[in-house]
């Protein structure tokens, strides 16, 4: 049950954001085997285990950049054109491994019954443009939204507020009546930055670290989260 307060403001949301992976899409692992190819076909001796979780939500580019300057003797003159390489490489072989790309349980249901319910629907991902539209491709999830903001459309990427800023604005909406569904902290700390209602959902990180970024509510299930709004 939604406390009260919460509850009250659901019901006046009139938008509703995503993230997609993690919340659309169960692709992290797929991501981290991409990064891991990517880092291989580079010629570079790293290991993304120990930061992917620190990372999570955020662009490929702050990874990879986060990569290149602290993990590698590679010349400061010489980091953007790795970098660059890297994100190139991880969008190819994420591409060659979409097909192990699967849908959280529970979603397209989801999305059909949000239709009815909010008067728009967008996308807010630290994904590039070239993995979303895959996906989008790939699941035909084209129909559900009215806008999408990628990577490219960004200065600052979550937790920063300016992904569902701008999304909010795309949208024609005040955050304050958008409701974001977030997998990760740092996309709880940019919605809630941003002014929006934000649900966590517990696809990678524990109730409780949902709720230490600021979660309006924590559900577990798609199914879960419907029932909370009242959704029919």
């Amino acid at each position: 049950m939604l406390p009260p307060k919460v509850l009250r403001a659901a019901e006046a949301t009139a938008g509703l954001f995503l993230d997609m992976d993690g919340v659309i899409v169960d692709s992290e692992p797929i991501h981290a085997r991409a990064g891991a190819i990517a880092i291989e076909r580079c010629r570079l001796a790293l290991d993304l285990a120990p930061v992917s979780l620190q990372f999570k939500g955020r662009t490929d580019r702050d990874m990879f950049e986060y990569l290149v300057e602290h993990l590698t003797d590679t010349p400061p003159a010489e980091r953007p054109l790795l970098v660059q390489r890297l994100i190139e490489e991880k969008a190819r072989a994420f591409g060659e491994l979409l097909e192990e790309v699967l849908l959280v349980p529970g979603v397209l249901e989801f999305l059909e019954l949000s239709r009815r319910r909010f008067s728009a629907l967008a996308l807010t991902t630290s994904a590039t443009r070239r993995d979303q539209e895959q996906i989008f491709q790939r699941f035909d999830l084209g129909r559900w939204f009215d806008a999408v903001i990628t990577a490219e459309d960004i200065q600052r990427a979550k937790p920063d507020p300016e992904p569902y800023l701008k999304t909010a604005a795309k949208v024609g909406l005040d955050p304050s009546l958008c409701l974001v569904v977030e997998d990760s902290a740092h996309g709880i700390r940019a919605a809630k930055g941003a002014g929006c209602l934000a649900v966590g959902l517990t696809t990678a990180f524990t109730p409780a670290e949902l709720r230490q970024a600021g979660a309006d509510a924590v559900v577990d299930s798609f199914a879960e989260l419907a029932e909370l709004l009242e959704l029919e």
